[in-house]
């Protein structure tokens, strides 16, 4: 398995250029429509992953099924990645442009889970909330998890804020624990 640091270090060349070139939203959009085909493809993804099958074999079908498919800085990338064989670690090197590109670009993704789905106008309050705390637009993705009870947990940028009832419960109770009642 490829490391996310070196996943990592493909994404940053791969952000660099496309920012260069112009054409960011292109490679994001290429990019992730390959990883959701490694996703979804067992086929193609062990046809890369196989080392019994050729590198001209490999090259040929890149020629001709995905060149005039993608730009050249995502067809570029494949070639690279063929080359390096590893070309079987796309996936992760597309979670971790989506990441970094996403970050270039001011955007921060948040989850939020509840008890009951939230509403859109309870969603865009906590994004807006969420965006005047970052400093960054929120992209929120909810969830509905029946153990949370009541409240809600976000999780963003590797921070989780707990206002679930049953963090607020366990607040009290450790401030009654610690309070000594004279008499």
């Amino acid at each position: 398995m490829i490391s996310v640091g070196l996943a990592r270090r493909y994404a940053r060349a791969l952000l660099s250029l496309s920012q260069r070139r112009g054409d960011l939203e292109r490679t994001q959009g290429e990019l992730r429509e390959l990883a959701a085909l490694f996703a979804r493809d067992v086929r193609a993804r062990r046809f890369f992953e196989t080392p019994n099958v050729a590198r001209a074999d490999k090259l040929a079908f890149l020629e001709e099924r995905w060149r005039p498919k993608f730009g050249p800085t995502v067809y570029g990338l494949l070639m690279l990645l063929l080359r390096r064989r590893r070309l079987d670690h796309l996936v992760t090197v597309s979670e971790e442009f989506t990441k970094i590109s996403e970050q270039a670009q001011g955007i921060v993704r948040a989850t939020v889970r509840t008890a009951v789905p939230m509403d859109d106008g309870q969603a865009d309050r906590l994004i807006a909330a969420l965006g005047r705390r970052s400093g960054l637009r929120v992209m929120l993705t909810r969830e509905t998890d029946e153990a949370v009870i009541g409240g809600a947990v976000v999780s963003m940028d590797h921070q989780v804020i707990d206002g679930t009832l049953a963090m607020e419960f366990w607040r009290i109770r450790r401030q009654l624990l610690q309070t000594r009642v004279h008499g």
